[in-house]
């Protein structure tokens, strides 16, 4: 039992690294032109990431060659995650559970509460994704972190689950 929760907590970690990386580019690379938002990322740059952050570089190349829109990014995350994980490091058709897991999608919505709350701060200068990561994990341990933590999952159990049991 305890290798079948370490494989989901393992998952869960590399798949929310994609979403985190997918963010961090949008943070600092989103440029606008004519209306349209697209990352402005040379290929020096792109080279640089696939060095420091391996397959992550792969998404950064996917989405420097389109618009980015919420449907790019959603597109290109999925087949990213699939192309990389789903029957390559963990079996086959394990990756689609983890990503309708509860845990994954609370992760991922306290990453971007972190990133919206820490904005500021996190716009002063570029900083490296580790950097994010390490600033977010320090973050995530604190208790203020638990409490929005907390209040996060208040309100997705309020929004799966409305109303009573009586009425529904």
């Amino acid at each position: 039992m305890q290798a079948s929760e370490d494989k989901t907590k393992e998952a869960i970690r590399d798949l929310s690294r994609v979403f985190q990386f997918e963010l961090w580019l949008r943070f600092y690379f989103i440029h606008e032109d004519e209306g349209r938002l697209f990352l402005n990322m040379d290929d020096e740059m792109l080279q640089k990431l696939e060095e420091k952050y391996g397959h992550l570089a792969a998404l950064a190349r996917t989405l420097s060659e389109k618009e980015i829109t919420p449907e790019s990014c959603r597109q290109a995350i999925g087949e990213h995650i699939m192309h990389q994980f789903d029957g390559v490091k963990y079996d086959v058709g394990f990756v689609p559970r983890i990503m309708d897991h509860g845990v994954l999608k609370g992760e991922i919505q306290l990453f971007n509460t972190w990133a919206g709350l820490h904005e500021e701060q996190l716009d002063r200068k570029v900083l490296d994704f580790d950097k994010w990561i390490e600033i977010y994990d320090e973050w995530k341990a604190s208790e203020g972190a638990q409490k929005v933590n907390l209040a996060l999952n208040i309100q997705d159990t309020d929004y799966q689950h409305p109303g009573s049991d009586k009425t529904n």
